[in-house]
C-alpha cells in the first residue's frame, strides 16, 4: 500500500492559502519568541494591569498559520492514507483507532552528528540548532496545544532512530501501522 508524505508541501499550502511565501511560513513553527514577546510574557503574571496584553504582531500570523496547518493535517487524514510529518499532527488529529501517533526521537549526539553532516557545520553550531529547534517545538505543544511535546502518553509508538537507524525506524512504524490494520 502506498502512502502520500505530507511534509515539505504544508508550507507551500498554507503560504498559497495565506497569501506570502513559503519560506516565511516554515519559520513559524520552529520561531522562538523575541526578546519583547518573552518580557511582556514574563511580566503579565507579575504585573495584574497586563495579565491580559494586547496580541503581539507576530501572534496574528501564527495564529493564521496554526488554522491553516490543522485544517490540512485533516484534509490529509480525511483523504486516507498519509503520513503527517511533524507539526503535532498528533495532537489536530487526537486519539483515534485507525491513526498510529508516533514519536521518533534520538540521543542528542547521535542527532548532533546527524545535524553536523546535512548542515555541514561544527558541532556547537549543530547542538544549538538542535536545542533552538526543540526548545521552540516544546514551547509551540504547551501554547497552542497545552502538551508536553515528547510526552510518551501523546502517542501510540516513540521510535529511536540511534538504534533502528532511518530505514529500521521506518520498518517498525510500518509494523506498527500494519497491525492497527489488522486489528480495526
Amino acid at each position: 500500500m502506498a502512502y502520500r508524505l505530507v511534509d515539505d508541501e504544508l508550507p507551500r499550502l498554507i503560504g498559497a492559502r495565506l497569501g506570502m511565501p513559503a519560506d516565511v511560513v516554515d519559520t513559524i513553527e520552529n520561531r522562538s519568541p523575541g526578546f519583547g514577546e518573552r518580557l511582556l510574557a514574563g511580566m503579565a503574571g507579575a504585573v495584574p494591569e497586563m495579565s491580559a496584553p494586547a496580541p503581539l504582531p507576530g501572534n496574528d500570523l501564527v495564529m493564521e498559520y496554526r488554522r491553516e496547518a490543522e485544517r490540512l493535517i485533516r484534509e490529509a487524514a480525511l483523504a486516507g492514507d498519509a503520513v503527517i510529518l511533524g507539526r503535532l499532527g498528533g495532537a489536530v488529529l487526537g486519539a483515534r483507532p485507525e491513526l498510529v501517533r508516533v514519536f521518533i526521537y534520538a540521543p542528542l549526539a547521535w542527532r548532533i552528528a546527524n545535524v553536523r553532516a546535512s548542515l555541514q557545520c561544527d558541532e556547537a553550531a549543530a547542538r544549538s540548532e538542535i536545542g533552538r529547534i526543540d526548545e521552540a517545538r516544546r514551547r509551540f505543544a504547551r501554547e497552542h496545544y497545552r502538551m508536553s511535546w515528547g510526552d510518551p502518553h501523546n502517542y501510540e509508538l516513540a521510535v529511536d532512530t540511534a538504534r533502528f537507524g532511518v530505514d529500521g525506524a521506518a520498518a517498525v512504524i510500518a509494523g506498527a501501522v500494519r497491525a492497527t490494520q489488522a486489528a480495526t
